[in-house]
């Protein structure tokens, strides 16, 4: 399942989202040292039935970390950190979307050890290290370490509560690393569950809790945490259920707030996974271009330039959005926690689970309709029809990530009506960026008047409401940001009355300028 996907990658010259986001961000002078990486990943592709072990595999991991992609964005103080931490998993996960699972869950686990003083003084270094230590062995001879964990518990719906009850945790007293609980039970399906270490949630007499567990004790003994038993998954290359027999973990954060806990964590495996479905997008796209270009003159071809535009509209879209969050991101850490930037809290708590929503949907969609374009060869198992089928296989996985779709419409909504100031200065704000389209404007109305209705009416109506918002906050970032051509080809597809964004290539493509769309998405 790990065959290339493009084996000479374009240079982030010929991707002009990206190389605009990265200027936008004040970090394009990241272009050299991007375009390095991109060619070192395209040059360790694993073969195609290759497991963790494989050591391409090992390399491409490696890499991603050598290239600061666990702790860039969150060690660092330079301008521009998130997006270029951003940019870097986008092109990982195009050449290596296998890989990009233990990157961003270390990362994760990172920002939450971070905040456990006694923890952090000793594995602080070892999460930080910019090498690999792919070795089985206790913490105090590791030079680096890897983490799983399990955000899926950070969630809004309470029914899914019962699926952790199975993992229980017992006092019994201070350890080391602090205070010591033993953890008997079963985890649910976790990504990278052969990690170093672990951030699991179980439940102690105070309710769901958060415990750093490793595999190897202080002592130098094994932890009673066995990896059983592995299977395989869509799009990932290692998922597995951790069975744990009294093993020893230490509690983080408070007890019974283990879903409080989780959320910094949370918070960046879903901007991870959200670039990384932006990446698919991509992927689709140079993908069916190349070989559209290299079978028939497009412009004698217009139904296939209309599916060619429309997918990159998408594309540019999505990463537009997952770019603005990534700078939200770094613009709230940067704040103190009472001068939290207003409109930037409310794209990392709104738009965020919202964007992962639809960009993880369109992923899916689109992957599919390529695989459906290319006819037979799409299905063969050949060089492209492998290639096309990795993109469709991994699409779920990354637009899955840390929620479910329901979880994550619902949690988006909850946001806007718990924070309701906060709401109301997004979409002024939005308004703001907006003036000078009516179509956007009367969008923006729209969704006032609809989020006005009581909590009951907007759960049935949650992923209409969420996929409307992504739009008209797409909308209004292309609106001001990307060239008219593709704005205004945007707007009037998604917005307007072209009927684009919801069946591939149905939009109305006469008024635009298909040629120029095109070269923009990948010069010829």
């Amino acid at each position: 399942m790990s065959t290339a996907l493009h084996p000479e990658p374009p240079s982030i010259g010929h991707d002009a989202p990206l190389d605009e986001a990265l200027r936008r961000a004040d970090a394009a002078d990241a272009r050299a040292v991007l375009d390095a990486y991109a060619s070192q990943l395209a040059r360790t592709q694993p073969p195609a039935d290759a497991t963790q072990d494989d050591p391409a595999w090992l390399a491409q991991r490696a890499l991603g970390r050598r290239q600061g992609l666990v702790a860039q964005a969150l060690t660092q103080q330079t301008p521009g950190r998130w997006s270029l931490w951003a940019a870097g998993i986008y092109l990982h996960s195009q050449l290596a979307p296998d890989s990009v699972d233990p990157l961003l869950l270390t990362s994760g686990a990172l920002a939450v050890l971070r905040k456990e003083p006694a923890l952090w003084a000793r594995l602080g270094p070892l999460l930080c290290s910019p090498e690999d230590d792919a070795r089985d062995l206790p913490i105090a001879q590791k030079s680096a370490l890897w983490m799983g964990l399990d955000a899926s518990v950070v969630q809004t719906s309470q029914a899914l509560q019962p699926t952790f009850q199975q993992l229980q945790a017992m006092p019994v007293g201070m350890g080391l690393w602090g205070q010591q609980f033993r953890l008997s039970g079963r985890t649910p399906g976790l990504a990278s569950a052969d990690s170093d270490a672990h951030l699991l949630c179980a439940q102690t007499a105070q309710g769901l809790s958060c415990f750093f567990v490793p595999r190897w004790r202080e002592d130098g003994q094994r932890n009673g945490v066995e990896v059983h038993p592995q299977h395989n998954a869509l799009g990932t290359m290692a998922a597995a259920r951790l069975q744990l027999d009294a093993a020893s973990g230490y509690l983080l954060g408070e007890e019974g707030q283990g879903q409080a806990s989780l959320r910094a964590a949370q918070a960046i495996v879903r901007l991870g996974h959200t670039l990384a479905s932006c990446a698919l997008l991509r992927q689709a796209l140079v993908q069916s271009l190349t070989q559209a270009r290299s079978l028939t003159d497009l412009a004698n071809q217009p139904l296939l330039g209309s599916v060619l535009v429309d997918m990159a509209l998408e594309s540019e879209a999505a990463l537009m959005l997952s770019m603005r969050l990534a700078q939200a991101y770094e613009r709230c850490e940067d704040s103190k926690e009472d001068h939290l930037p207003v409109v930037d809290r409310a794209l990392q708590q709104v738009m965020a689970p919202a964007a992962q929503f639809w960009i993880g949907r369109r992923a899916m969609e689109i992957t599919a309709e390529t695989m459906e374009w290319a006819g037979s060869q799409g299905a063969l198992d050949t060089p492209q029809g492998r290639t096309l089928a990795r993109l469709f296989l991994a699409a779920p996985a990354q637009g899955r990530g840390e929620g479910m779709g329901n979880a994550l419409c619902l949690q988006a909504l909850q946001a806007l009506d718990r924070q309701r100031p906060m709401a109301r200065q997004l979409f002024e704000a939005l308004e703001t960026i907006a003036s000078g389209d009516a179509r956007i404007v009367a969008q923006l109305h729209s969704l006032r008047a609809m989020l006005a209705q009581p909590p009951a009416e907007q759960q049935a109506m949650a992923r209409m409401l969420v996929h409307r918002l992504v739009l008209t906050v797409q909308a209004c970032l292309l609106h001001r940001d990307a060239p008219p051509a593709v704005s205004q080809a945007f707007i009037q597809s998604r917005l307007g009355h072209g009927g684009g964004g919801r069946v591939l290539g149905a939009l109305d493509t006469r008024q635009m300028d298909v040629a120029q769309l095109l070269q923009r998405a990948l010069p010829a």
